[in-house]
């Protein structure tokens, strides 16, 4: 049995088809316009937190381009910048108290150029305050009753006791103490109120009443850690011993520096002080750290017994 083409109740159920297949097409297209607007609102998200941090990390870069606290002075760096400062004062470059704005220039280019890191002479003008800042205390050091200064070795010396006191009331004066003070006579110059004019001058006892601080640099990278230390009296070296050259002959000296360190004749050599009425477990202790520290083993092996005794309670009283 065939069907009406002029059926009107099946051309209704077909209309109805054709309606439902309508609202499907729509609804589906519908569906795809509203998950494309929430994944485009994703990606905004996402865009606009990537820009946050591009401008977070830029402001940052900002900041370490603005001050020097993240740049990080290493001592080829220092004694750079004290070389071409102390030549810039010898060509008339530190009227006063002060290098003209093209010496820090000049530094910070070299530095740059030699090293492969951004330094700017903004740097170089923060790391001079905290130099000033460290040449006042040496030199109030040397003001201080108790305290002598060895011209030859550049050197603050004092004697054990007068070391605990001085340590145990200013912690960080340690550094400049029974230590050979490096870059001394170039400090003089840069830091001090010698303007060296002409050749090479030298200030042994200028004192600069600055102690501006303004970097974060270590100020102890100047202070040498294995040389001859003295003992002195009340205001007065004790020169009891005799002088660097005389006991260590210049070829035995080079002997030292020579090569790598022999660790079996350190440890013999630190143990051997058990006889000054140290502890095995404390010279233990001793041998370890000049281990680590190579040139402050030289040093040692380099000192008499009664320098390596006094480098000895200097190096266990800083561990208090």
């Amino acid at each position: 049995m065939g069907v009406e083409p002029n059926d009107h109740i099946m051309e209704d159920a077909m209309n109805q088809v054709e309606l439902s297949d309508h609202q499907q097409e729509t609804q589906s297209h519908r569906e795809s316009v509203e998950d494309s607007r929430s994944w485009n609102a994703k990606r905004d998200e996402i865009c606009q937190a990537m820009w946050s941090d591009y401008i977070r990390i830029m402001s940052k870069g900002k900041e370490k381009v603005g001050g020097s606290k993240q740049f990080r002075w290493l001592p080829p760096m220092h004694e750079m910048m004290l070389k071409i400062l102390t030549e810039e004062a010898g060509k008339g470059n530190k009227p006063s108290n002060t290098f003209r704005a093209g010496s820090f220039a000049l530094v910070a280019k070299e530095i740059t150029a030699h090293f492969g890191v951004e330094c700017h002479p903004v740097f170089v003008e923060n790391r001079m305050r905290t130099l000033r800042s460290m040449w006042s205390t040496i030199q109030e050091l040397r003001r201080k009753s108790g305290f002598g200064w060895d011209e030859n070795l550049k050197m603050i010396t004092c004697d054990a006791k007068t070391y605990q006191e001085e340590v145990m009331a200013h912690r960080k004066h340690a550094e400049y103490l029974n230590k050979k003070i490096e870059f001394y006579d170039e400090l003089a110059i840069v830091v001090g109120k010698d303007t060296a004019t002409g050749g090479f001058a030298k200030s042994g006892v200028d004192i600069e009443n600055e102690p501006d601080n303004g970097d974060t640099g270590d100020s102890a990278e100047f202070v040498a850690d294995n040389v001859e230390e003295c003992v002195v009296e009340r205001g007065r070296t004790q020169m009891n011993h005799p002088p660097l050259g005389r006991e260590f002959p210049t070829g035995a000296l080079k002997e030292i520096n020579r090569g790598p360190v022999d660790y079996t004749t350190l440890y013999n050599e630190v143990m051997a002080m058990m006889a000054e009425g140290y502890s095995e477990d404390m010279l233990a202790t001793a041998f370890d750290h000049l281990c680590e520290n190579e040139k402050t083993a030289r040093g040692f092996l380099a000192k008499n017994a009664r320098l390596r005794k006094l480098w000895l309670d200097g190096y266990f009283f800083s561990q208090i």
